[in-house]
Parts: structure tokens; sequence; C-alpha cells
């Protein structure tokens, strides 16, 4: 059953709209502190960790969350402006009960959300994900919508963050690296220079001034133009652009191409195994990246495991099986040994160490990753049956699969927010994947349109 309140990263919308506002905000805090009061050696007094990104609105964002948890019984500990996987890092080494991150991640300033962490830094669980949706509805309106800003209480723990990401690397490990740094205008931007610089990296920098309202303006993870743009300006080593509140991150070479993020991702997975560090030779990826990646792990005898897309998907795969690493190809990246979530900078540091080590090029480490030909289509439907019930598409699904088989994919779907039906083929060839989706658009027609 689809969750009301919930999608795949949190509670996300236009800030002052219906699925976002001050009163959702001290709601979602308060349902938060009632959940934990019902559960089994439940604290007398539980915390909340808390921090936002640097959107003018995540400040009455932060106010109402606290209000609605101290309603509750709980007492806040605010970040100020943090990365969310800080803030995520930081529930779990400071034994906070809950983490709240304030932020819309890539979206533009207009939007906001909140993402929730469980003790231990991890995303929320199913279950409790769906609970707290349907706490939310239990939560009446607040009678005031005007809540005090607080304090930033626990902004010098920042730091904590800071050294367990320097503690993980050699000291000086980027002496003599040129580094350009997109920051998005938003939380990243007074974190990551620093950790790159006190590695010893000499760092260039763009999105690094943010104003309550430039978050992801025509920087970031979501426009790599900026990041092109300052790598041709001189000669630089690589480049990463983290998106709005730093869970993501793209890799850029030498040249200000962009990585595909399943490039990046075979990187790392590459390295994890030669070091053994890749448990179970797995890595977790979604289905929404492209099979090129899987070919070329598979000639290394690594696997991979592909769920939803989300990266609450990713982390809670490797959660439950024990895997190490796993990732999107939009740049969400977990690497189990630092975290259970994604970290923009962390995953950041890692492929920069591993340029350091390898004595080769970004673009040189990348080399090996031939996506596959794509074909996507996306189809306005006036409404959405099971897919089980439209007797062409599925008769269709069917064939094409076993036409396919290993050398090839297709992905049939519903948009969550659109009245659309979208499709993705994969092949080898391109004219495969060209015939394949023609099939399927065919199908559509004679069920849906």
């Amino acid at each position: 059953m689809a969750l009301k309140h919930f999608g795949t990263d949190g509670i996300r919308g236009e800030y002052g709209g219906p699925k976002l506002n001050d009163a959702i905000a001290y709601r979602s805090g308060l349902a938060v502190a009632r959940l934990l009061a019902r559960q089994e050696n439940a604290p007398d007094c539980p915390t909340l960790l808390a921090g936002r990104d640097t959107r003018a609105s995540g400040i009455a964002l932060l106010a109402a969350v606290a209000a609605g948890f101290r309603a509750g019984g709980g007492r806040i500990l605010s970040l100020g402006i943090a990365p969310t996987p800080a803030i995520a890092k930081l529930v779990g080494s400071y034994g906070a009960d809950v983490g709240c991150a304030i932020t819309a991640s890539h979206n533009p300033s207009k939007d906001n959300g909140l993402k929730f962490f469980q003790s231990g830094g991890t995303k929320l669980t199913e279950k409790f994900e769906r609970e707290l949706d349907v706490e939310l509805d239990d939560v009446a309106e607040p009678e005031v919508l005007e809540f005090p800003e607080i304090s930033d209480t626990a902004s010098d723990r920042l730091e904590m963050y800071s050294v367990a990401i320097l503690s993980s690397f050699p000291k000086g490990m980027l002496e003599g690296k040129r580094i350009a740094l997109d920051c998005a205008n938003g939380a990243m931007s007074c974190i990551a220079p620093q950790v790159f610089e006190r590695l010893g990296a000499s760092v260039e920098i763009v999105g690094n001034r943010p104003s309550g309202d430039n978050i992801n303006d025509g920087v970031g993870s979501e426009c790599p133009q900026a990041m092109a743009k300052l790598i041709s300006s001189g000669e630089f080593d690589m480049g990463f652009a983290f998106d709005g509140d730093g869970d993501r991150v793209i890799a850029f070479d030498q040249e200000g191409s962009k990585l595909a993020g399943e490039a990046t991702l075979g990187i790392l997975a590459f390295e994890a195994n030669r070091r053994q560090r890749l448990s179970k030779s797995v890595l977790v990826t979604t289905n929404q990246s492209n099979l090129g990646l899987d070919s070329a792990l598979a000639a290394e005898n690594i696997n991979t495991r592909r769920v939803d897309i989300g990266d609450k998907f990713v982390s809670r795969s490797m959660i439950e099986h024990g895997f190490a690493l796993g990732g999107e190809e939009s740049g969400h990246i977990v690497i189990g040994e630092f975290s259970k979530t994604g970290d923009g900078l962390y995953a950041a540091l890692k492929v920069a160490e591993i340029v350091c080590g390898s004595g080769k090029s970004l673009r040189d480490l990348s080399s090996f990753y031939k996506p596959f030909p794509i074909e996507k289509r996306s189809i306005p439907v006036a409404s959405k049956p099971p897919l089980e019930n439209c007797h062409h598409l599925k008769d269709t699904i069917g064939r094409l699969d076993q036409q396919l088989g290993n050398d090839g994919r297709l992905l049939v779907r519903y948009s969550g927010t659109e009245p659309k039906l979208r499709l993705l083929v994969e092949a080898k060839r391109e004219e495969v994947a060209a015939l394949a989706v023609r099939d399927l658009e065919q199908a559509v027609e004679k069920d849906l349109i």
C-alpha cells in the first residue's frame, strides 16, 4: 500500500503547500516522539538531533519539528546548517534516539522536506516509516503556527563528523592534487572544502555562497555545466559536485567530463573487491542502473543486487544482507564501512584515494564502463490499472524478457507523480532496444489508450 506522506526519500514538497508546511513539520515531530514513547525500553526523554540545509524555509521548519518533538516529551539538539550525512553519522555516534534533516536535496529552493533517521544513523525501516505515516494523521494541527527559533546548541559537534572523515584517510593523501568542488550553495559549502584542504589538496570551489534562495541554482550535481566550466579554467586532477544536502556526489575527470554514476560505483566496487572488502562480492544498485555496469562487474566475478529506485532501498538491502557497498546512478553512494546511508563527501574522498593510489587518471579508471544502448518512453495514460491486468502489455513483457535474456532488460512502471507510464529497454544492440520499445508502445496503445 502506498504511503500518504512519505515518498522515495522522506516528506517533500513546495514549502507552504499542502505536502510540506510548518504544521506538517510540527505534527511530524510530535508523531515521531509518540512512536518512540511506545517502543520497548523507551527513553524517558528521547533526543532528536536535527539540522538543515541552506534554504531559508529551513529555519521555520526546524523550529516547528522541534516544537512538535518537545510537545511529545522529547528534547532537541540542533546542528544548524549541516549536511544530511553528517546528521545521520552523528545520530549514531552521539547516541541520539532519532535524527531529522530539513532538506529537499537537489530540488530548487522553493521546495523543502523532512528526512528522518533512526538510532544508529540508519534510514527509517519500512515498519517505522509506515507507522509514522499513519501516526501523522492522528496528530491534530497545532493551535499556534509560529514557533520560536531554536539555538544551534550542538553546532560544535559538526567537527566530530569532519574528524571521523579525516581519520578514515591517510594524512596528506591529497598533497599535490588540484581538485574542483561544486557545493551547490548547500550544506557542504563549509565542510567539504575544509576537509579536502586538510588532506592536502589545493581546492577551487563554485557554489559555496549560499544565500537562502540559491541552493542548486545553476550549480550542484544536477548542473554539470558549472563544474565543466570550472575545470576548463585550469589544470585539475578531478572534480566533485554535491547536491544541496550532500548525500549525493557526481565525479568529473581531469577534462571536466561527468562520470556516469555507474562508472563511479564500478571504480569503488573494483577497488573494494581487490582489497577483499566487498562483502559477498556484491554491489547493491537499483533498477535504474544500466546493464553495462553489471556486464563489466561480472567480468571480475562481482555480482549486482538490484532493488527499487531510492537510496533507502539500497541501504535496507545492505543492512539486511550484510553487503558493503551500494548506490544509485544519481550519485547516492553508501559505503558501509563508514555509514549506513549515502555520504557524498566520504564517497568523493574514496574515489580520490583510489586515483592517488593507482597512479591513473579518473578518465582511465572509468574507461571500463560501456553503457548498453537504452530507449526510454513516457506515455500519458488516463488511468493506472494494475499492469498484470493489461493483457497485451503483460504478454509482450513476457515475450521480450525471454528474447533479451541476459543481453538486455526492460522496466515498465507507472510514474509516482504524473499520469504517465514509463518504459525503459536496454540491450547490447541499439536496434534490438528500439524494436523492443516499439513493441511495448503498441501493447500500451491496446491496453491503456
